[in-house]
């Protein structure tokens, strides 16, 4: 199914949806090809946007999130380690993905997500390269409602973690730019 399908059926629904993952760090300056395109919609949601797409079956998840497969494109709703909820849908804006003009997730919450994820090659992902390249290509972020969003993931160790490597990133940047 065609991404510009996925958007009329959901749009055509009032269901609130962004790109997130890899499709997103492509509208922040990721170059790599993409292998998927990923959708998040809300938790809330999942059962309405699952109704939405009959020619799949919906799989429902022990955390209460629910996920669609449809041929290269993923539908989430809800993660594990955030919603979509309304900080995150007043910041959406819209970009070009696969030839489609999309909602997508603000940038502080792709980096949060893919830092907190840091799956790399070895398992087929490219979560810290896509932080790196979207940090470098950024020229702003909102570091305010950053750390707001950091202070609701878990674990607080992980977190942590990420933000201390997320700050030191941000930092070697603007050095280099200074310099």
């Amino acid at each position: 199914m065609a991404l510009e399908e996925v958007a009329r059926r959901l749009e055509g629904a009032g269901i609130e949806w962004a790109v997130f993952a890899g499709a997103a760090a492509t509208a922040y300056g990721v170059t790599r090809p993409l292998t998927d395109v990923d959708i998040l919609v809300p938790a809330a949601e999942g059962k309405w946007a699952a109704a939405l797409f009959p020619e799949t079956k919906a799989t429902n998840h022990e955390d209460g999130t629910h996920s669609l497969l449809l041929p290269g494109i993923d539908i989430l709703a809800g993660l594990a380690l955030m919603d979509l909820d309304e900080e995150m849908a007043k910041r959406l804006t819209r970009y070009e993905v696969a030839g489609v003009t999309v909602p997508v997730i603000p940038p502080e919450d792709n980096i949060l997500l893919k830092a907190m994820w840091g799956r790399g090659a070895d398992v087929g992902k490219h979560d810290w390269e896509d932080v790196e390249a979207m940090m470098a290509h950024l020229e702003r972020l909102d570091w305010e409602y950053f750390y707001w969003r950091a202070a609701s993931l878990s674990p607080r160790v992980q977190v942590e973690q990420a933000l201390q490597r997320l700050e030191r990133l941000w930092e070697q940047k603007s050095q280099r730019l200074t310099e």
